[in-house]
């Protein structure tokens, strides 16, 4: 009873940090993002990002206004960001990993059951 006990008060205190994960283009010094409508808050909400676990600050230089969609419907706008201290290699893919909200491990699995 006691292991069920610990077990739920972890499940209902953990928290961790989800992250929205996309890649990035690097055109003209700018990174380029293919960003889901939806997801746009996490981008322009935020002011740090992640690439291969190193932290850097960025700004949104600018969002474009043309929208894209795919056979399934989902809308896309590009965003460019001015990242500070990356390197600026043209045509270079970076895996971007960019903070989104700390979430409890209940919520984590509720979501897994759900999509099951």
């Amino acid at each position: 009873m006691v292991i069920l006990m610990i077990c739920l008060l972890v499940i209902f205190t953990y928290k961790y940090q989800s992250y929205y994960v996309t890649l990035g283009t690097m055109i003209d010094g700018k990174l380029e993002l293919l960003v889901n409508i939806d997801d746009m808050k996490y981008v322009t909400g935020n002011d740090r990002l992640y690439i291969e676990s190193d932290d850097y600050t960025y700004q949104v230089f600018k969002i474009d206004e043309k929208l894209y969609r795919d056979e399934s419907y989902n809308n896309y706008k590009n965003i460019y960001l001015v990242v500070d201290n990356l390197n600026n290699i043209d045509n270079y893919v970076y895996e971007i990993k960019i903070p989104k909200e700390y979430k409890s491990l209940a919520y984590y699995i509720k979501n897994l059951v759900k999509e099951a």
